[in-house]
């Protein structure tokens, strides 16, 4: 009998569900709502570990069944998606993510005139996490953290250089 994309069985499943996987565990099945899920043409029928390799830093993580069923369930991800990164670096990239947000929300403030020299070393501070977090900064961003130094250097604040 034909198994429309694994609909009775999760062995069935259509690969590009799990691309790249290095391993997949079957008996960790655990069947999905498909009425609470974002597709196009397939469904995922069910949820299963899916040992995976992490882009960011190479480790093998588990994308879980039980972390699958919130992604595509919960948070309404397309079925398509997959972990591509293990836990502490999404975390990490959550992190730096934010510092850049809080860099384009502090810049044009912070190197004014009427700013203090704590809001200048905070972002300058920031300028440092995202530098040391291996994100590539725009040249923008050096002359900005140039300027900041120079700036603290002439208010008397801690030489950051």
């Amino acid at each position: 009998m034909f198994d429309n994309f694994g609909k009775r069985n999760p062995r069935k499943m259509p690969g590009h569900f799990f691309v790249g996987a290095v391993r997949l565990d079957y008996s960790t099945a655990v069947k999905a709502d498909t009425s609470k899920q974002n597709c196009s043409v397939c469904p995922r029928h069910w949820y299963i570990d899916a040992t995976l390799n992490c882009l960011r830093c190479s480790n093998t993580f588990v994308f879980s069944a039980e972390e699958q069923r919130f992604w595509f369930e919960d948070l309404g991800f397309w079925v398509n998606s997959q972990a591509a990164h293990c836990r502490a670096c999404r975390r990490d990239l959550r992190e730096l993510k934010s510092l850049r947000q809080q860099y384009a929300r502090d810049v044009t403030a912070v190197l004014g005139r009427d700013a203090n020299i704590e809001q200048k070393q905070r972002l300058l501070k920031v300028v440092d996490l995202l530098d040391e977090g291996g994100v590539k900064l725009p040249d923008k961003v050096h002359a900005n953290r140039r300027l900041l130094t120079k700036q603290l250097e002439q208010l008397g604040g801690s030489n950051f250089g």
